[in-house]
């Protein structure tokens, strides 16, 4: 194979790198889910409904798109475009990440899907508040 020199600027390397990476990391969660079935959080469940035909065939379309996936990477030479992340740097991104999400779940924010109820600022906000707390902590005491 020959490799096509500057068919793409370094912010399109970049961005195509993050995309395919992307689309790494969701198979991946998929193909955990195929392999665990049934997975149940607090606020979600996944539930499996599929044959063992059909998670073959799944594992073989994702195997298929994993080998177009490094085609690309070599094709494009983005071997610059791999991320290295820390177990520190994931941890203190998802607090922020998770504090803006809090935020947006007070009650002042709630009133843009209808009234809120008067009792609602002190019952849900200070747990709000001390979530937000404790993942400032998580964030800055590592």
């Amino acid at each position: 194979m020959k490799k096509v020199k500057k068919m793409l600027t370094l912010d399109q390397k970049r961005s195509l790198g993050i995309g395919l990476g992307i689309m790494e990391e969701e198979m991946d969660r998929l193909r955990r889910l195929l392999r665990t079935g049934e997975e149940e959080n607090l606020f979600s469940r996944i539930m499996d409904d599929l044959t063992e035909e059909e998670k073959l065939l799944l594992e073989e379309k994702m195997d298929c798109l994993t080998e177009h996936l490094a085609y690309l990477k070599n094709f494009f030479d983005l071997r610059h475009s791999k991320k290295e992340l820390t177990l520190r740097g994931m941890v203190k991104a998802t607090a922020v990440y998770l504090m803006v999400e809090l935020e947006g779940a007070m009650s002042p924010r709630l009133k843009g899907y209808g009234q809120v109820d008067p009792g609602l600022r002190e019952s849900l906000d200070p747990k709000l508040k001390e979530m937000i707390s404790i993942l400032e902590q998580m964030e800055s005491r590592i």
